[in-house]
């Protein structure tokens, strides 16, 4: 949409320079601030899709290094379901009762049980917390998505603006001037939503638009 918007802005320039009728310059002056608009809903456009890409990004790399803490956390446990499965099966076997090494052994394992029951607690909340991080991640991606959406439906009004403001300039009809001048409102006031897309985010799930 960027040659488009270059485009108009070259007819809005040659629009003005060619303007000598009282109704050319009226539109000619409407046509340079819709181009103005334009140029900077574009540009929020483009930041707002970066954003999308930025925050999936992200959240992809926090969701890998969930997934790789999941995986130590599951060979700690294994660890640790092993040190009590040895430690309870020696205890077992020793008949009559352990003897004082037996003793010592199954004190060890126990020890290192506990070791790996604790590690694996700090493993689990790290993990908790990157798929948090994660989804806060892909909600910001989600808001910056719709925002994106109204950013662009906004830059199609304020271009088809333009374009019956050169109609206009063309036909000498005020009617196309007029059109365009309230088309050009609507498609700043549909980008202005974008502002505002967080706290309509909830009400955008209940309605189905999330």
């Amino acid at each position: 949409m960027s040659q488009g918007t270059e485009h108009h802005v070259e007819e809005a320039e040659h629009a003005q320079h060619a303007a000598h009728h009282p109704f050319d310059r009226r539109v000619a002056m409407t046509m340079a601030i819709v181009a103005a608009a334009l140029a900077c809903v574009t540009l929020l456009s483009h930041r707002a899709h970066n954003e999308v890409l930025q925050d999936q990004i992200t959240a992809s790399k926090q969701i890998s290094k969930e997934s790789d803490q999941w995986a130590y956390y599951q060979a700690k446990k294994n660890r640790e379901y092993m040190y009590e499965a040895d430690a309870a099966l020696l205890k077992l076997t020793a008949r009559p009762a352990p003897s004082a090494e037996q003793e010592a052994q199954i004190k060890e394992w126990r020890e290192g049980a506990a070791k790996y029951k604790a590690e694996t607690t700090d493993i689990e909340k790290k993990a908790n917390g990157l798929a948090e991080s994660a989804e806060q991640y892909r909600e910001q991606s989600e808001i910056a998505h719709h925002r994106g959406d109204f950013f662009d439906l906004g830059e199609l009004g304020i271009e088809l603006s333009l374009i019956l403001c050169s109609i206009a300039v063309l036909t000498k009809r005020k009617l196309f001037w007029v059109g365009g001048g309230i088309i050009g409102l609507i498609g700043v006031a549909v980008a202005a939503c974008g502002f505002f897309v967080e706290q309509l985010h909830p009400l955008m799930d209940k309605i189905g638009l999330g």
